[in-house]
């Protein structure tokens, strides 16, 4: 029997809003033109939050060229400038089946500064998604076709309403997959290539969406299939070194005519694709099979390269094709279960209730975040509207486990990656007071050259489901994922929460005598293939009753330089952290200010002060309106803030006795 990730999808259209862009820039090309304001024809957009520019087709037909690989292409970016990326075949479509549609063509562009995107141009428009270090950005048509309106806008800025509904069945019982996932740390990802021969059958609702007005095609439903699969490359490419290369035929399994269509457009589709696929294609032909409709999502469990691996089928409704949660929240993450991920959330609400919450792998708090998680569709757990772009630690685990699993691991051509992942050292586990912010940091060496770190730091453990994320039950997931970023260091909670901008749901502090787990996911995000490393750490938690926190200087303060020796009182509650188990000795002491990613100490005020709650130091000559102490265990990870407060400097000349 078959295990099966079911997933049926309604949901309304998603608004969009755009975000600074952080590509390299480019002059404004001669193709691109803004445009005022428009009403797009798109469900929920809000036009005065977009960029909207228009296209000159011709214009860039002749600025590419025949083939445009090579070449270079303008972006139009959501803050009114360009970005230039140079274009390279991105491998979506075999040779054979590119050249029978020339019209359709593929890309990976890569900016100046090291930017990635995937650009696809066909016949139904100009598709980019670019990955930016500040947030991805998309360049869409207003509607399907070669029409001249676009839209750029940020990925961050989509939102999906809580009428979706969506059902899985997961036994864990069942679990096809003969797999033991090691304890004692994370499994490297990346260390062979795999390219996977992907046949995508389109049923002719799905073709028929797409094409909209015009009659249907499979030109334009191929097109469609194609900017779906070079999309989900990006993060397979990345997380995996999983490539999926569309098989030579796959223009025959695009069907036009409901005559001829052999598919329902539901969650039948899934038992009727194996068997079409090797009838048309040939069982020998292909590793993985899927079928696009317009209606619901279902995946078999681990079936890549097995009997039944055309067992998985995503849909929605026509207004919603095009858009990258389609891509990313839908077909990376059934596609995803046909590599063996499970879901990832921990919550039983709405959508993500039984049986689709998969216990030994509920590693995220409430519906999630990442792709293997239900983001955007399990009600009051939801932590944000659609998921990130990338795999938790222990989806990373379970498809890297199973694509390199005896029974298949011969299967998609496995080469070995030239490029070494990166080599995250051995993490100290410390014992922390409960209620007390703290940072976690790591490193890694031996990423190849031109490797680009990210860093992601996931509390990784399980306990029974939990619906009141606002309160820690002492065992299970507390604490969200969050994208990677390219600092090594995790606040918790994040900075914005420690700056006293509101807490990020889905992330709050240890309040109970309790252990968390840490991974710790460094990726090189190579284009060529990627490949992750880490590790893993573990904190002991004491609840001493009350927060270790900082109680002088307060927001009243005002800290005056003099010139002379002003000393002042730091205090601070230790919370009983300088007895056993804790036994933090003494702190450090540093005048810090804030910025959008860190806390930047200014001035060091005291180094190896006896952990006694108090300590006097002296004024520091520096000038700023928005100070803060930070009081931190200067052996261990726990610190905490003062409230923000001001401190008056005199000028150096001043203070030597120099003036007017």
């Amino acid at each position: 029997m078959t295990l099966r990730a079911h997933s049926h999808y309604r949901r309304a259209w998603l608004v969009l809003a755009l975000v600074l862009c952080g590509s390299a820039a480019a002059a404004d090309p001669a193709y691109w033109q803004d445009t005022a304001a428009r009403s797009p024809l798109i469900e929920g957009t809000a036009p005065d939050r977009l960029r909207t520019i228009r296209l000159d087709w011709p214009s860039l037909r002749s600025s590419l060229g025949a083939s445009a690989a090579g070449t270079r292409i303008a972006l139009p970016a959501p803050d009114g400038g360009y970005a230039e990326f140079a274009l390279a075949d991105s491998g979506t479509l075999p040779a054979a089946l590119a050249a029978r549609y020339p019209q359709i063509r593929s890309y990976v562009g890569t900016a100046a500064d090291g930017t990635q995107a995937r650009i696809d141009l066909s016949p139904i428009g100009l598709n980019a998604m670019v990955f930016a270090r500040d947030g991805l950005w998309i360049v869409r048509p207003e509607t399907f076709g070669e029409g001249p309106h676009y839209l750029s806008f940020h990925r961050s800025a989509l939102t999906r309403p809580d009428a979706f509904r969506c059902s899985v069945e997961d036994a864990d019982a069942a679990m096809p997959l003969a797999i033991d996932l090691p304890a004692g740390g994370p499994v490297p990802t990346g260390a062979t290539r795999r390219d996977y021969r992907l046949a995508v059958a389109a049923n002719r609702p799905y073709v028929a969406a797409i094409a909209g007005a015009n009659p249907p095609t499979v030109a334009a439903g191929l097109a469609a299939v194609t900017v779906a699969i070079n999309r989900i490359n990006q993060v397979y490419e990345r997380d995996f070194s999983i490539h999926l290369t569309l098989v030579p035929d796959n223009d025959r399994i695009i069907y036009t005519d409901a005559a001829t269509d052999p598919y329902t457009n539901g969650d039948g589709a899934i038992d009727q694709n194996t068997a079409n696929l090797d009838a048309v294609i040939g069982s020998a032909n292909y590793d993985l099979g899927h079928v696009f409709t317009t209606r619901s999502g279902v995946a078999g469990l681990g079936v890549i390269c097995t009997s039944d691996k055309g067992a998985g089928t995503t849909g929605l409704s026509a207004s919603r094709l095009q858009s990258d949660a389609f891509y990313i929240d839908y077909v990376a993450h059934e596609i995803g279960h046909q590599l063996g991920g499970r879901h990832s959330f921990n919550s039983t609400v709405s959508n993500c209730g039984p049986p689709n919450r998969s216990a030994g792998s509920a590693y995220e708090p409430g519906s999630g975040s990442t792709i293997m998680a239900y983001a955007g569709i399990c009600g009051a757990a939801n932590l944000q509207p659609n998921s990130d772009p990338y795999f938790h630690a222990r989806s990373l685990e379970e498809i890297t486990l199973r694509t390199g699993s005896a029974a298949i691991s011969a299967c998609g051509a496995p080469v070995a990656n030239p490029s070494a992942p990166p080599v995250v050292p051995a993490l100290t586990g410390r014992t922390i007071p409960a209620r007390t912010p703290y940072a976690l940091s790591g490193s890694a060496f031996g990423a190849a050259a031109g490797a680009q770190l990210t860093y992601a730091w996931e509390q990784y453990d399980l306990g029974p489901a939990n619906n009141a994320l606002e309160t820690d039950p002492g065992s299970g997931p507390i604490q969200r994922s969050f994208e990677p970023t390219a600092s090594p260091t995790r606040y918790l909670p994040r900075l914005a929460t420690l700056l006293g901008d509101g807490p990020a749901f889905g992330e709050i502090l240890p309040a109970t005598t309790r252990t968390l787990t840490y991974r710790l996911t460094v990726r090189d995000n190579l284009a060529a293939g990627g490949s992750t490393g880490g590790n893993e750490l573990s904190l002991s938690v004491i609840d001493t009753g009350r927060p270790f926190a900082v109680t002088e200087p307060t927001a009243a303060t005002t800290w005056q330089f003099t010139g002379t020796p002003a000393p002042q009182t730091v205090l601070w509650d230790t919370a009983a952290t300088e007895a056993p188990p804790i036994a933090c000795a003494s702190v450090d002491i540093d005048l810090v200010v804030a910025n959008e990613t860190d806390l930047v100490p200014v001035a060091v005020l005291a180094r190896a002060a006896p952990n006694t709650g108090s300590a006097v130091i002296e004024v520091p000559n520096v000038d700023r309106s928005a100070a803060r102490v930070r009081v931190r265990c200067a052996d261990n990870v726990f610190f905490n803030l003062s409230p923000a407060f001001a401190v008056a400097g005199i000028d150096a000349l001043f203070a030597d006795g120099f003036g007017d």
